[in-house]
């Protein structure tokens, strides 16, 4: 019992983790949304996000090609509030309602042009790399 208590706090003690925790206040993420947001790299993001499953303060689910994480709804009573209580940051906040994923692995904005058919086709000079 108190070691599963240990655990979630020192997973609690990382600044990145808690942020991570304070974004998906706002609402669902994929890693690829995380990434843009946090100064660590997307193996990190992952990871991080890997220690907190594994202590039961987020959970996964699939939607079309992304995994996306979300906060859990049954964690103890102490840590719903450690979690509610934590600060959101305005733009992070703004950001994360203003992006969401497209059709790659990439955050698009929905107030930029729409990509066209086109622009998914790699051009002659972007697949000559590949012949050399």
């Amino acid at each position: 019992m108190f070691a599963d208590w240990a655990e979630r706090f020192r997973v609690l003690g990382d600044a990145t983790r808690l942020r991570i925790l304070s974004l998906l206040t706002v609402r669902d993420a994929c890693v690829c949304e995380l990434v843009e947001l946090l100064p660590v790299s997307q193996p990190a993001v992952s990871q991080h996000l890997r220690r907190l499953k594994e202590t039961g303060l987020v959970t996964e689910y699939r939607q079309k090609a992304w995994t996306y994480y979300r906060l859990r709804t049954d964690v103890p009573p102490a840590l719903a509030a450690c979690l509610a209580a934590l600060p959101v940051d305005a733009e992070d906040a703004a950001w994360l309602h203003r992006h969401h994923v497209g059709l790659s692995c990439a955050v698009m904005d929905p107030s930029s042009p729409a990509l066209g058919a086109a622009d998914l086709v790699p051009t002659k000079e972007e697949m000559s790399w590949k012949r050399k």
